[in-house]
């Protein structure tokens, strides 16, 4: 069931008490205007000059509901900066990213983050600069370490090993090739949120599963994993990273704004703080 978010205004949020996951520090850029906050009421929030639905996954570091029904994260707080000086408002909306793709495609939500952009995305959405980079990896059961010297995911699943996926994520050409050959996709096993990919590896389900490397490194640190699992040699290709925003509710000229807005976060300095505070 998702749970609808929605933006907290300044003096609401003055009364909100600590909003950020326990293992942070205060956030490097003030959420100003952009402050979201859980919603504890179903009344639908006063419409604002610039408003934006905005859909997010659990995938911490990046996205997920922090300390307080807080939506935090990486991409939340970029997000934030940006929209404050774009003087937009957001209303956060959570789910699996399956769900959410859903939802944007017909509309519903104008705004999903850390995207990758592909030919078919761009039949339904615009994409913003690139405000990110990411890199899948494998992570395999530290006791099974020593049994897979491979070079690649191609060699692997080839051995007849499963390799655990998100749905719907995009992974880069060459896994979009191996699961579209109808000989290799049966060795892969779809989830349909990281927890959820660990816990198949951790089952036996799967001999390996792809997951980006800070978010793999997130869930085996905060689930007490270290003894358990282990990341694999194996790295894709790093790939730049998306705002994705809906062409059914989202004009070119909104997409401009937040570039120009996204440039000026990066070069006050902000940018590179919000980067060292979660990925070090």
């Amino acid at each position: 069931m998702n749970v609808h978010y929605l933006l907290c205004s300044a003096v609401v949020c003055l009364l909100l008490s600590g909003c950020k996951p326990a293992e942070t520090q205060s956030p490097a850029v003030p959420p100003a205007e952009a402050v979201t906050k859980v919603a504890e009421t179903s009344s639908e929030p006063k419409v604002a000059p610039c408003q934006l639905k905005l859909g997010f996954e659990s995938w911490e570091p990046y996205q997920y509901v922090g300390l307080e029904q807080q939506a935090s994260g990486l991409d939340i707080e970029i997000m934030q900066a940006v929209a404050g000086r774009m003087n937009c408002t957001l209303v956060l909306q959570h789910g699996t990213w399956q769900e959410l793709l859903g939802q944007f495609r017909q509309g519903q939500l104008d705004v999903l983050l850390g995207a990758s952009k592909t030919p078919a995305r761009e039949q339904f959405a615009l994409f913003s600069e690139p405000y990110r980079a990411e890199q899948f990896q494998l992570f395999v059961r530290k006791d099974d370490a020593g049994k897979f010297n491979f070079a690649s995911v191609a060699e692997m699943v080839a051995a007849k090993h499963k390799v655990g996926l998100i749905s719907d994520y995009y992974y880069g050409e060459q896994i979009t090739a191996l699961y579209s050959d109808e000989q290799m996709r049966p060795h892969f096993v779809e989830s349909t949120m990281s927890e959820q990919n660990i816990a198949v590896l951790l089952d036996e389900q799967v001999d390996a599963v792809l997951e980006d490397s800070f978010v793999g490194a997130a869930i085996i640190r905060r689930k007490g994993l270290e003894q358990q699992i282990e990341p694999h040699s194996i790295k894709l290709e790093e790939t730049p990273i998306y705002v994705m925003f809906s062409k059914s509710t989202v004009q070119p000229e909104q997409v401009s704004s937040f570039n120009q807005a996204l440039q000026q976060l990066k070069d006050s300095g902000d940018y590179q703080q919000l980067l060292s505070k979660y990925q070090g």
